[in-house]
């Protein structure tokens, strides 16, 4: 049988459509699933656009409900996986330990042609020693005042099988001349990118000397700024004062304060760290009236004073017995108190106003003879110290005492020859502190708020290991015309853990 040749001829899949074939008048909403069925007379390829239209609603209406699936799960809740990423805790290999000592006795103006030199009036007596017992190595640091074989002198040690064995030095000195009289202890120090001398003054009867070393063997470049009633202030040629590697300049008080009677400096060091210092003394009409020398201090909000003194004969005296000087770097107000060491009664704390960067000196008020634990509080940093005398008129002396700083580590210190060396110690907790002396032989004794004493040896070292807390010490020197105080720092040879996470 023979077919016509219009039925070999296939039709098209996917026909042209026109514009009318794309008018669908059944379903008038093309997001609508409800158009129902076409008719069955509809030209097939106004079907296939319906039924594509169809298919493309379908997988809208498939992927909403996807959407509103996940949102769902987002509000429900997750299976919680926990755990703590990896860390080890690492201690980092120390490096050598560097300290720097304040060295000889200084005096200004004895030489009627030079007002303003500076000579060597006495020598200091050092002790030194290491945790191990062995020899500590001290080497001199150039000082242009001194002569040959009266040097300051710095400590170096070195770390050996990434242990280094801790050292400790201090020096005291007692001169007993018609110009400089009294008794001074200070404490061999690390230097430090900034530091900070609360004390002095330039008034009649003051001879003080700011003593900057470097005990590094890289050059130093020093910035002094001085804060009083002013505002702060770089004096003329203090801007960039260069210190060789291993020495010491002195530089007289009045010619860096000019008369600022209750300055605070800020000494600023690039290149390398310099350790800074304050000598002191004092002559009342014609009478040498004491002589001290203080350490630099750090800011903090919280700055503690183990074992502050007040004696009879200052106790009854004229003037003030003890004075606290304050800066803060922006406007506050302190809290100033005072309580008794061992227990009693503790005076009403001082609210202290002040201004930023203006400093503020503030009596204590009347105090009966005794020791005392003095904190000076603070919203914000600020950085403090404490004078104390023995008395007013003739055979006299006077300290500045620095803030003794949180130890929470065993510490070793030197303890330089003196009258009456003791250890005060107070904690914000209760906390039990053995004290270990060179010989082996070890005390332990329960420290509080209210604070302890405990005798020393002079010329000596121990170990102070306070043992679940931090506490504040100093070892205090008392005697007829001798008062000094040497704060209690954490041992620079002890090293903190570092927590370290892998991987990150």
């Amino acid at each position: 049988m023979t077919r016509e040749p219009d039925e070999l001829t296939p039709e098209p899949l996917v026909p042209e459509p026109n514009e009318a074939d794309l008018v669908d008048p059944v379903v008038s909403d093309p997001f609508s699933l409800e158009g129902g069925a076409p008719p069955a007379d509809e030209p097939r390829p106004k079907r296939r656009v319906r039924r594509a239209w169809g298919r493309g609603l379908a997988g809208l209406a498939a992927s909403g409900l996807a959407v509103a699936g996940a949102l769902a799960a987002g509000f429900a809740p997750w299976p919680s996986v926990t755990g703590e990423a990896a860390s080890v805790d690492v201690t980092p290999a120390p490096s050598e330990i560097v300290l720097a000592c304040d060295g000889p006795v200084l005096a200004l103006g004895r030489d009627a042609t030079a007002a303003g030199a500076i000579s060597v009036a006495g020598a200091a007596r050092l002790t030194a020693g290491s945790a191990s017992g062995a020899p500590v190595d001290t080497q001199d640091l150039q000082q242009p005042a001194a002569p040959d074989g009266d040097l300051p002198q710095r400590i170096v040690q070195i770390p050996e099988d990434r242990r280094v064995d801790p050292v400790a030095a201090a020096a005291s000195a007692d001169p007993r001349d018609e110009d400089l009289t009294g008794f001074a202890a200070s404490a061999c120090r690390a230097p430090a990118l900034e530091s900070w001398i609360v004390g002095g003054d330039t008034g009649v009867g003051e001879s003080d000397i700011l003593l900057l070393a470097n005990p590094t063997d890289v050059s130093a470049t020093v910035e002094l700024t001085v804060f009083g009633t002013a505002e702060p202030v770089t004096p003329p040629g203090y801007g960039a004062l260069s210190i060789p590697a291993a020495t010491q300049v002195a530089v007289p008080l009045a010619g860096i304060a000019g008369a600022e009677v209750a300055p605070v400096i800020r000494v600023t060091a690039t290149g390398s760290p310099v350790r800074a210092a304050l000598q002191s003394s004092l002559v009342r009409t014609l009478d040498p009236a004491g002589f001290d020398r203080q350490g630099a201090v750090t800011s903090a909000q919280r700055q503690v004073f183990p074992g502050v003194v007040i004696t009879e004969q200052a106790a009854a005296g004229d003037g003030a017995a003890a004075i606290v000087r304050l800066l803060g770097r922006t406007g506050g107000t302190a809290t100033i108190q005072a309580i008794p060491e061992g227990g009693g009664s503790a005076a009403a704390p001082i609210e202290v106003p002040y201004e930023a960067d203006h400093p503020v000196s503030v009596e204590l008020g009347e105090l009966p003879a005794g020791r005392y634990t003095v904190t000076v509080t603070s919203d914000e940093p600020l950085v403090a110290a404490a004078w104390q005398t023995t008395g007013f008129g003739q055979g006299v002396d006077f300290a500045w005492q620095t803030p003794s700083p949180g130890v929470s580590t065993p510490t070793l210190i030197a303890v330089p020859v003196g009258p009456a060396p003791t250890l005060h110690l107070t904690s914000p907790a209760r906390t039990e502190v053995t004290i270990t002396g060179a010989d082996g032989e070890a005390s332990t004794v329960t420290v509080t708020p209210d604070g302890v004493s405990v005798p020393l040896e002079a010329d000596a070292t121990y170990t102070v290991e306070p043992h679940g807390g931090a506490i504040h010490g100093a070892v205090g020197y008392l005697g007829d015309v001798a008062i000094a105080s040497i704060p209690l720092w954490p041992d620079p040879a002890a090293l903190e853990p570092v927590t370290v996470y892998p991987g990150r």
